[in-house]
């Protein structure tokens, strides 16, 4: 089955007792592990059972695709259906979870994370097609959309937020749905239930852990400043952030600094083209600045070229991610550092 985004929430919450196998994949990593969560809450009452949740590499299944069969058809020593998390999912899987759903393996359901996958993906094409099998999307969340999961997120701990203060966290935050909730409750833990957040106390209570990690490596990569890039790149790798995320986090930056150039080459005031680039925040403000002191509008938007090319890469060629995301932020950067303040 395909679901539908508008039902993939319901669906991850109670899915249809006839499916055995689900694909969460998509560019949010962190929706994505959020909805395998909700997918394995409404089997397991305790996420930490030994006895009904097994995790498996994607790498593990791939090299020895018996292996997923047999830690499907296991029974738990306590009773009760289990659950079976594939981490690290993709193509390479799909002879392993076609031969799975060939064959009775129990009660369990299968849960299998990946990242974005293309409309021709034969992993998601399997499950999409597949009658005890289903595939549910994870896209990042647009500004509008990150807004309402913001004041809904509020919502729930009693919290309101002004106007500028939703727009702010939503340029601070990206589309990463679980840094988005844990961030939020850290917002809400500061103002306190019944509180109304201000601008002020996003600043105080979110800022500074938001801007070390992608926008830290987003404006190390515009202002060529090749030693901090190293640090925040290797942490953030360390982290476990995708690749492929922290490439998203740099094309959103250049995006900004691109359009700000260009309108500020046509002729428009500069605190109108940063407001026009949809810049709330003084270290987003700097970095632009910054940027546009080593950048122009056309070597920007090659820049941009090169980050969606790189992406694809990540997502198609089967070279090792990390690498082709140093190389792309290496190679920017360094054209940064090299081209000096203009």
């Amino acid at each position: 089955m395909k679901i539908a985004a508008r039902q993939a929430e319901a669906f991850c919450r109670a899915p249809d007792a006839a499916v055995r196998a689900v694909l969460v994949y998509g560019a949010d990593s962190g929706l994505v592990r959020e909805r395998s969560d909700l997918l394995a809450s409404s089997v397991l009452e305790d996420l930490g059972d030994p006895f009904r949740m097994a995790e498996m590499q994607g790498d593990t299944v791939a090299s020895d695709p018996v292996l997923l069969i047999d830690e499907a058809g296991a029974i738990a020593l306590t009773g009760g259906r289990r659950v079976v998390r594939v981490k690290g999912g993709g193509d390479r899987l799909t002879d392993a979870v076609k031969d799975l759903l060939a064959q009775p393996t129990g009660d369990t359901l299968v849960v299998i994370e990946a990242g974005e996958l293309q409309g021709r993906s034969k992993l998601r094409g399997l499950l999409e097609k597949a009658k005890d099998g289903a595939a549910v999307a994870c896209y990042r969340d647009e500004d509008r959309d990150l807004g309402s999961v913001i004041v809904d997120e509020l919502a729930q701990h009693g919290v309101e937020a002004e106007g500028d203060a939703v727009q702010l966290l939503v340029a601070y935050l990206g589309g990463d749905r679980r840094q988005t909730r844990a961030e939020v409750a850290k917002l809400a833990l500061y103002v306190g239930e019944g509180g109304r957040a201000t601008v002020a106390d996003v600043e105080a209570a979110v800022a500074d852990s938001s801007y070390l990690s992608m926008d830290r490596i987003a404006h190390a990569v515009s202002s060529g400043n090749l030693d901090d890039l190293d640090r925040s790149l290797e942490r953030a790798l360390a982290d476990r952030e995708q690749p492929v995320t922290i490439l998203g986090a740099v094309r959103r930056h250049m995006t900004q600094l691109q359009l700000f150039l260009s309108l500020r080459d046509r002729g428009m005031a500069e605190g109108q083209a940063l407001k026009a680039a949809k810049v709330f925040h003084f270290r987003a403000e700097d970095a632009l600045k910054a940027g546009s002191r080593r950048w122009t509008s056309d070597r920007a938007l090659r820049a941009l070229g090169h980050l969606n090319e790189a992406e694809i890469q990540c997502k198609t060629t089967g070279m090792p991610a990390d690498t082709i995301c140093r190389r792309t932020l290496y190679d920017l950067a360094r054209a940064a550092h090299a081209a000096g303040g203009r």
